[in-house]
């Protein structure tokens, strides 16, 4: 080992240097490690329990079916796989086919689709399974049922007049049954009928047998519907054909050069009408297909992002809103990989996650799911190590239900790698890696079972000014995609929103819909949405335009006892350009009863009835006067969400960062005890603690100092308890600390391929730990496992020393490890750091290490390339890559596969 990776290793183990958080003279403790066996007290009490596993705190898939060509011996064959992985449910989604198997095709909604899919409900019930499913066949909604009035239009002006045309979309990725044309999705009419097809087939199954329907992201190309020019007149009192003549440059398709017209803030306020009509209309839509999905028995998942709505309001009328992740994130932690010829052309946004999850809260729904992992990596590169960091930015932004993207039935006769689909990660049974993706679902499920728990609790409602967005005079539809999302990033809200995760401060977005239905709660101060959820306070960013009834709302808020605070500046008008001057002056009346002292400080405050309106720039003094203060953790660079229980709270706490955290770290909580719960070793115990109550006179809060050690790339939940609900005679959470620096584990390794395909390359022995591949041969391409034995002696200890434990760290590890100590099971390593704590397995003297490692299936993929072998098979899409360019395989470069090290022992001292 060189003396770099030497120094770096113990940087990372002692973390000295890394205290910036107030300790408050709590205990200190040293780096992280998963210990691998349950901490118990002296008198044998059990460690703290985990909450109830449920089919919905597992993760769950989309399960697509090509052709849906499906039988009940496959159907049950794949069910069997994934609850014994590990998964809670499936979303089925029938898709285009894979050629040679036509005669295997089942039409969409036949008899026989039916007959198929009730086995699908009866084995999935019979396994602990739930079942949803798409409501139509690839995306979006349309099909053979969609009539000619009842496709979709786009805008044309011709002459001055508004002249609709069809936009000719038809379904994308339909299965056989579901081609046609795209519904329009601003008529509740065209939806009944559409819908009419799918009642008649599901009625003939049991009650229960689907639990939701799903409506993926929007992806229509429609702007306007037969309905519009009524629902405008009716919403906004005036007729927009009077202003048909636009200037060219606004129009769906500009001609060059600018024509004569209204003024652009005339322009903007009339599109922004527009803008609004439209987004009833759709609003209308999902809410009739909400309707059904409850007419049915069943309940609805909805994807709103893509459509030219407020998303929160969309998103909020769902049973489950649904998010996406798209591509992948460069985390600065050690070891991560995200190569640039491995990655899509997109990087998931967290804000816009944070959508979804903030109507979950602010609707009063339970879950707020996602669509994960829609091209993560490039085809066959996607490991688990990577993954997780992906899943705990996700667990932050407030998701807690994971949807994989996903997995796609395959027969048994169909010769590897089977049937695929192009956006998709390939969670499958063909999959080397598929025998240890159990691990991965149970983290997931342990992290699903505390943020499921409770009921949410940020502080701050950030008002979203989706008005703002609407004022535009360029273009007509807004539509509000996940590629692309400077309309919320780019905008004031967004930074707005960024500075606040990053300062510690917790919050949900809010519309002005939902803020006309939030009350003060009397005495407290406190506001309470009409899902329930409660806040401190309500943060207004830089906003130009409200509506006068929200402003309105905001001050009868504070009149009651809320604390209002506007950042910036208050907001400058109303939008829109129905009854301008009417509304204006109603707006100038509202903001007269704010009585702000003049200029001269960077925040100004001024009481209104019971409560406060405060408008400034200086966030940190704006907020003070909530007052909120800011949760230490994001000044170490932890990231952490936060849910109350009946007793206390669970805190999921993620360290993305590149540093080690080692410290008594301060929750700012009345709460006066913790445990500690870690997510991917399944072990809890009591956390050391120290508890300091709230002192006005210093102007500090209440704190819970924690003990943690998180190394980069770790995560943990802490539950804290109020006073008395603090768990008797439970059993301490085991703290570490090295007592010697890391042993190399050096010697003559002997690897033996164990399992895989396409054929056992043959054994080899190495002193030095490189890619398999460097054998050569059948080792290049081979996909699977190779066991890597070693013979070692235990590294003598210092002087007087003595060690509790022992750490081994793999390194460098392609892709999963599971490690055997002496012919014992030590566990499976699948996620940074790779490294375990093994020493209940381990003697003195001589002592024999077996690791099972299982690379990605890229190499594999790519000698077939190389050959020729013809696996792209499909009718649709056949076959693309991250950039959506056609995949070649060949040109790939050997991915390193295998054990790459260094491999070490650091002899450790425990404490409790």
């Amino acid at each position: 080992m060189t003396r770099s990776a030497i120094t770096f290793i113990l940087a990372m183990l002692h973390a000295a240097s890394f205290l910036p958080l107030r300790a408050d003279d709590g205990p200190r403790p040293s780096p992280a490690a998963p210990p691998s066996a349950a901490p118990r007290s002296d008198d044998g009490a059990p460690p703290p329990a985990w909450p109830e596993t449920t089919r919905v705190t597992r993760p769950w898939t989309r399960w697509w079916w090509p052709g849906a060509a499906v039988d009940e011996a496959g159907i049950t064959r794949e069910l069997l796989a994934f609850a014994g992985a590990g998964l809670g449910g499936v979303e089925i989604t029938p898709i285009y086919g894979a050629r040679g198997f036509e005669r295997r095709y089942i039409a969409f909604l036949s008899p026989r689709y039916v007959e198929v899919l009730r086995h699908t409900a009866a084995e999935a019930a019979r396994l602990d399974l739930g079942v949803d499913m798409a409501t139509g066949t690839g995306w979006p909604f349309g099909g053979p049922q969609v009539r000619p009035e009842d496709a979709e239009l786009a805008i044309e002006i011709t002459d001055g007049r508004l002249t609709p045309k069809p936009t000719g979309f038809r379904v994308k990725r339909s299965a056989p049954g579901g081609a046609g044309p795209v519904l329009n999705p601003y008529s509740t009419a065209a939806l009944a009928h559409y819908l009419e097809p799918f009642t008649a087939a599901l009625k003939q199954l049991p009650p229960g047998a689907i639990r939701a329907q799903f409506h993926d992201s929007f992806e229509y190309k429609a702007n306007w519907t037969p309905e519009l020019p009524e629902a405008f007149r009716k919403q906004h009192g005036y007729d927009l054909a009077g202003h048909a003549a636009l200037p060219a440059g606004a129009s769906a398709t500009p001609a060059a050069g600018p024509a004569p017209g209204p003024d652009a803030d005339t322009l903007a306020r009339i599109k922004s009408d527009y803008r609004e009509t439209l987004a009833s209309l759709h609003m209308d839509y999902i809410r009739a297909w909400h309707a059904w999905t409850r007419s049915l028995g069943g309940i609805s998942r909805e994807q709103a992002h893509g459509a030219p709505a407020n998303l929160l309001d969309l998103y909020a009328l769902a049973d489950i809103p649904e998010t996406e992740i798209f591509g992948s994130t460069d985390f600065p932690i050690p070891r991560y990989r995200n190569a640039p010829e491995e990655r899509g052309y997109e990087t998931p946004q967290p804000l816009v996650n944070r959508l979804a999850s903030s109507a979950a809260h602010v609707a009063g729904k339970k879950l707020a799911s996602a669509e994960t992992f829609t091209w993560a990596r490039e085809h066959f590169h996607e490991a688990p190590s990577g993954l997780k960091p992906e899943l705990d930015q996700l667990f932050l932004a407030g998701i807690n239900h994971v949807f994989y993207h996903g997995s796609c039935f395959s027969p048994a006769d169909a010769p590897w790698p089977g049937w695929l689909f192009y956006a998709s990660t390939q969670y499958n049974p063909r999959n080397p890696l598929w025998h240890d993706f159990a691990a991965l679902n149970a983290y997931i499920t342990r992290v699903q079972s505390f943020l499921q728990a409770g009921r949410p609790d940020n502080d701050i409602l950030l008002y979203w000014p989706v008005y703002d967005l609407w004022h535009d005079p360029e273009g007509w539809n807004r539509n509000l995609t996940m590629h692309g999302r400077d309309w919320l990033t780019g905008s004031p809200s967004g930074r707005l929103a960024q500075t606040l995760a990053d300062r510690g401060h917790t919050f949900d977005f809010v519309s002005d819909e939902q803020l006309l239905t939030t009350a003060c709660i009397p005495r407290s101060g406190r506001l309470r949405t009409l899902g329930a959820a409660e806040y401190e306070t309500i943060l207004v960013p830089k906003t130009r335009l409200m509506p006068g009834a929200t402003l309105r709302h905001l001050l009868d808020l504070a009149s009651q006892g809320a604390r209002i605070l506007f950042f910036d500046d208050l907001p400058a008008d109303v939008p829109g350009l129905a009854r301008l001057e009417e509304r204006r002056a109603e707006f100038a009346k509202q903001l007269a009863r704010i009585a702000l002292p003049p200029p001269g400080t960077a925040v100004r405050a001024a009481k209104l009835g019971k409560g406060s309106v405060a408008v400034g720039g200086d966030l940190d003094t704006l907020l003070g006067l909530a007052p909120l203060a800011r949760q230490p953790l994001a000044g170490a660079g932890l990231r952490f969400i936060r849910r109350a229980l009946p007793d206390g709270h669970a805190w999921f706490i993620a360290n993305l960062t590149a540093q080690p955290f080692s410290a008594a770290a301060p929750l700012v909580t009345t709460d006066t005890a913790a445990a500690l719960y870690d997510p991917l070793t399944g072990l809890s115990g009591m956390a050391r603690h120290s508890a300091a109550r709230a002192s006005s006179a210093a102007g500090t809060p209440a704190t819970l100092s924690v003990g943690l050690q998180l190394a980069p790339g770790q995560s943990i939940i802490v539950r804290t308890y109020t006073d008395k609900a603090t768990p008797e005679n439970a059993a301490p959470w085991t703290y570490s600390a090295p007592v010697d620096a890391p042993a190399a584990l050096d010697g003559m390794w002997t690897v033996t391929f164990a399992r895989g395909d396409p054929q056992l390359p043959p054994p080899f022995k190495t002193a030095a730990l490189t890619s398999w591949t460097d054998q050569g041969g059948e080792a290049a391409r081979f996909a699977g496992t190779a066991r890597y034995e070693l013979a070692f002696e235990l590294p003598a200890l210092p002087e007087g020393a003595e060690a509790g434990d022992w750490w081994l760290d793999l390194g460098d590890v392609r892709e999963t490890a599971r490690v055997f100590v002496n012919g014992r099971d030590a566990g499976l390593l699948w996620s940074l750091p790779f490294r375990a704590r093994i020493g209940r397995h381990l003697r003195p003297g001589k002592n024999h290490l077996a690791i099972e490692v299982t690379n990605l299936a890229a190499n594999r993929i790519r000698d077939m390339d190389q050959r020729g072998v013809t696996w792209k098979n499909f009718h649709e899409i056949n076959f693309v890559n991250a950039h959506y360019q056609p995949l070649d395989a060949s040109l790939w470069p050997l991915q390193p596969s295998g054990l790459l090290g260094p491999v070490t022992l650091t002899p450790l001292k425990l404490e409790h």
